[in-house]
């Protein structure tokens, strides 16, 4: 959930355990950066802070989630969300004759509860993979979904073996690593981090081939040249990412949920710093470098990259959407087994922070990808695949 930015003064201050795990990672980060030559990429940086293994924040022990974690998604506001796209993912199932279903990163288990609950009731018996490479968030949703364990099962990695079945990402591919740059002199620098003192902070850009050659490619789709000074990000772990999940697909479909943009918008030219945003209780700010393994760092989702990403890995895209137009539809669409309840203010003012522009309506998008099947209805909503 995207929340309205804050001033570093105006944030709580952790307890004692908790600033000592961060001084734990920040010093193990501070190791890696004087290995390197006393300048880290920002990618790197990214990875340490939120997956080193018992620091990195969604593989520490703090709660993340919900009103005591730092921020909130949208299964834990409503089931509205899980409804609507269970009743996709059925109709994706039915044209796939498959049952199983992979969700990637499960947070606290809402969604996958949602979808359970919603299959039952569509007479489907599914199959449910949960891939979660957090110990403590694997731990907490198998508390959360004991009553569904027969037909639940959590991997560390993605399935050895091929299937023919469906993949759900909910808030996952903006929680991917993200590589920061810098236009100079008509070049695109990779933008660093060095030690400060007890913590970190921005090093200069260094010419980085790998960073130059992507902003290049980036720049080559736009049709035009990023000017000097701009600042902004891309994720170079995220057509690997769909490359993967298309291997492990026979045949499938891959629908993903999140808070991004397409290429022409996210690299426009008034958005000039990217859109790196840190999460911490409910408060969200922009310095990547405080508390490192206490909160959660994230950049919104290049759309258009995941659609290239998905045509290179075999997948079509079919199916576009805003968060908004995919509830509004997919709601009203839904059978009388599958209604949610409204008859409450809680639930209403819910509904409508899932649904308005000014909140997640716009900024979450509903991205459809399949291989080897043309079955299915149609994703829920306007399309809007050609902005893609």
């Amino acid at each position: 959930m995207i929340l309205p930015t804050t001033s570093r003064a105006e944030l709580p201050a952790p307890s004692d355990a908790a600033v000592e795990a961060s001084a734990a990672l920040a010093a193990a980060i501070r190791a890696e950066i004087d290995n390197a030559g006393g300048w880290l990429e920002f990618a790197r940086y990214m990875e340490l802070a939120l997956y080193a293994p018992g620091l990195g924040y969604y593989s520490g022990g703090s709660t993340k989630l919900g009103a005591a974690g730092d921020f909130v998604t949208a299964p834990e506001l409503s089931d509205a969300l899980g409804v609507a796209v269970a009743a996709t993912l059925d109709g994706e199932l039915s044209a796939l004759r498959s049952d199983t279903v992979l969700e990637l990163g499960a947070g606290s288990g809402a969604l996958a509860a949602q979808l359970q609950d919603a299959f039952a009731k569509l007479g489907r018996d599914v199959r449910y993979l949960i891939l979660e490479p957090s110990a403590d968030l694997r731990e907490r949703q198998q508390a959360a979904l004991r009553r569904f364990a027969p037909r639940v099962e959590w991997l560390t990695t993605l399935p050895a073996e091929p299937f023919a079945g469906v993949v759900v990402a909910n808030e996952v591919l903006d929680a991917l690593p993200v590589a920061r740059f810098l236009k100079v002199g008509g070049e695109a620098r990779s933008l660093g981090v060095i030690a400060a003192g007890d913590g970190f902070r921005w090093g200069e850009g260094r010419a980085v081939p790998a960073v130059a050659a992507a902003v290049a490619a980036l720049e080559r789709k736009l049709g035009r040249e990023l000017l000097d000074g701009y600042r902004s990000e891309f994720c170079p772990a995220l057509p690997a990412l769909i490359s993967s999940l298309g291997a492990i697909l026979t045949r499938g479909s891959l629908l993903t949920v999140d808070y991004g943009l397409v290429r022409s918008e996210y690299y426009h030219e008034q958005r000039a710093d990217g859109t790196l945003i840190c999460h911490y209780r409910h408060r969200a700010h922009d310095d990547p470098f405080l508390y490192p393994g206490l909160q959660d760092i994230t950049a919104w989702v290049d759309f258009s990259a995941c659609a290239d990403a998905g045509v290179a890995a075999g997948l079509g895209v079919a199916g576009f959407t805003t968060q908004g137009q995919f509830l509004a539809h997919g709601l009203a669409a839904l059978p009388p087994d599958l209604a949610i309840d409204l008859t409450t203010p809680r639930a209403q003012s819910a509904l409508k922070t899932l649904l308005l522009p000014g909140e997640m309506g716009e900024r979450f998008k509903v991205l459809l990808l399949r291989k080897g099947h043309e079955g299915g209805p149609a994703l829920p909503g306007r399309d809007f695949r050609h902005r893609l």
